[in-house]
């Protein structure tokens, strides 16, 4: 078995699919710690695998042999074509030993047969739905950053895809923050739903998607998914239990509809949490008289900070004072892209919504985040 490829472009598709394996699961299946390799004709297939999920990528290569498939650790592939400059190289494999060979030099190292890595998931009754590649993108980038990192509720650990008949919702929370992106251009033959684990959908969304422009074909079962995309496809377990209602937590109108701008909020809440108590990082807004006077303090240091920035929008007379973490409500700004965006408040109890004044013809993004109780108010 022999081949050429460029190496940067080898390099690039291994260091895709590695990005699949997890320690936890070579601990207990050692021979996952392998990239799995498939050659047919002139198409090279590169697999990576953990308990749940399943990672393929394929790329053109010169065979000058026969097909077949070997496995190798992924470390010493990674590392070796990391140290190379980008050129041709030669790989030949026979009787269990690999040899990469470069212009000036070579690689030797032990393989692992083919037939002792792990098969995929076949899904059983699968449905089957196409999905705009970047329109999945955006859906997924807009909201997994809300999703929840505690594992005692594993439902809220993904990003719950909701296909309905006229649109497609993605949501994500971790109960003190909520993101939702709907796009109204995604139509679906019948409702359907799903919950994606965060780390499946930052494999898509950090490398498997970007350079999409071909729908995603996506199948799935009661139990795992399928993205069938043109140059590779992706297996995950989907989370069980049932998703909130998420419509429910979100407050229908607030009798305060603040316009700001963006940076503006950012920046100045930013400058202040640097101040705020780091246990809580506690910021606190007060709305009036077309300005938000954000403010924060440590007692125990004795620091504090305070700056005002202009806002619209606000009826005369009125004033909310609220207080949010900064923290969380960083994750929520920094997943807008527009310049303007109005908060919505009611008073110190109730969540506050956060939504862009302008997003892309049929695409509505609203988010949700809890304030935190005022000490003495």
């Amino acid at each position: 078995m022999k081949f050429t490829v460029t190496s940067n472009d080898l390099l690039q598709q291994l260091q895709a699919v590695a990005k699949v394996i997890s320690s936890k699961s070579v601990a207990a299946v050692p021979v996952l710690e392998n990239i799995l390799f498939e050659l047919q004709g002139h198409i090279l297939t590169l697999t990576a695998s953990d308990l749940s999920n399943r990672l393929t990528c394929s790329i053109a290569v010169n065979n000058q042999g026969e097909d077949g498939a070997f496995a190798v650790r992924a470390g010493i592939v990674l590392d070796s074509l990391k140290e190379l400059p980008d050129q041709p190289i030669e790989i030949e494999v026979d009787g269990g030993k690999a040899t990469v060979t470069y212009s000036n030099g070579h690689y030797s190292f032990l393989t692992t047969a083919a037939d002792i890595y792990p098969e995929g998931t076949v899904l059983e009754e699968a449905r089957t739905l196409e999905v705009p590649a970047q329109a999945l993108l955006k859906g997924l980038e807009r909201t997994v950053f809300a999703a929840s990192d505690d594992d005692r509720r594993p439902v809220m650990t993904g990003v719950y895809l909701d296909f309905f008949e006229d649109k497609l919702v993605c949501v994500a929370s971790d109960g003190r923050i909520l993101a939702r992106h709907t796009d109204t251009n995604i139509k679906s033959e019948a409702a359907a739903a799903f919950c994606l684990p965060a780390r499946i959908a930052l494999l898509l969304t950090r490398g498997l998607l970007a350079k999409e422009t071909d729908p995603v074909q996506i199948s799935f079962d009661t139990k795992n998914v399928t993205f069938t995309m043109k140059g590779g496809a992706l297996t995950a377990r989907l989370l069980d239990g049932k998703f909130p209602n998420y419509n429910s937590v979100i407050p229908p109108s607030s009798p305060h509809n603040i316009t700001v701008d963006k940076d503006q909020l950012f920046f100045a809440s930013k400058r202040a949490a640097i101040f705020s108590n780091r246990a809580s990082n506690l910021v606190i807004f007060d709305f009036a008289d077309g300005a938000i006077r954000i403010s924060s303090q440590d007692l125990d240091l004795s620091i504090a900070a305070e700056e005002t920035i202009p806002c619209s929008g606000q009826e005369p007379g009125t004033r909310v004072r609220i207080g949010f973490d900064f923290n969380y409500l960083q994750r929520i700004l920094q997943s807008l892209s527009s310049e303007q965006i109005q908060i919505s408040l009611a008073d110190q109890t109730r969540a506050g919504i956060i939504t862009p004044l302008t997003t892309d013809e049929g695409i509505d993004i609203c988010t949700l985040i809890i304030p935190m109780k005022l000490l003495g108010e």
